[in-house]
């Protein structure tokens, strides 16, 4: 893994998750943003109470992708995964495998809603999917 690790592009990670961090802002607010609000039970007013935390909870999400990134696109290098097809078949069979399944039991003692775990769940798919699509592409 440490070969797969120092062979990383450093402009394919940092890349790849500004295009994840995007495909977050995407998923969560025009597409799934008020469907997921209902599901958490948030309002408008609590979204704006905790205004005051949002540069950090952003950076936190920008610096949590590029961790799950780093740790796509070593898989990949580690797998030797090249190419559009193969990076997003490794994307999503890890999001599959391990991530949603991984949700789908916290989601289970949470008594979480089908359509809230679906709207989590389906993020984390189409991201990794879409990341080991591109970092495979920029192998």
């Amino acid at each position: 893994m440490i070969h797969a690790l120092t062979t990383l592009s450093p402009l394919a990670v940092f890349t790849v998750s500004v295009v994840g961090f995007f495909i977050g802002f995407l998923w969560y607010a025009p597409l799934f943003g008020k469907a997921w609000m209902k599901e958490m039970k948030f309002t408008p007013e609590m979204l704006q109470a905790g205004r005051a935390h949002f540069p950090l909870v952003m950076g936190s999400t920008l610096l949590l992708t590029i961790l799950s990134t780093v740790t796509l696109a070593i898989l990949e290098n580690a797998h030797h995964s090249s190419g559009l097809a193969k990076g997003a078949e490794l994307g999503l069979f890890v999001s599959v495998g391990l991530i949603a399944s991984r949700q789908a039991t916290n989601a289970m003692y949470e008594r979480r809603t089908l359509r809230h775990f679906l709207i989590v769940a389906g993020h984390d798919v189409a991201l990794c999917t879409v990341q080991g699509a591109l970092l495979g592409l920029w192998r």
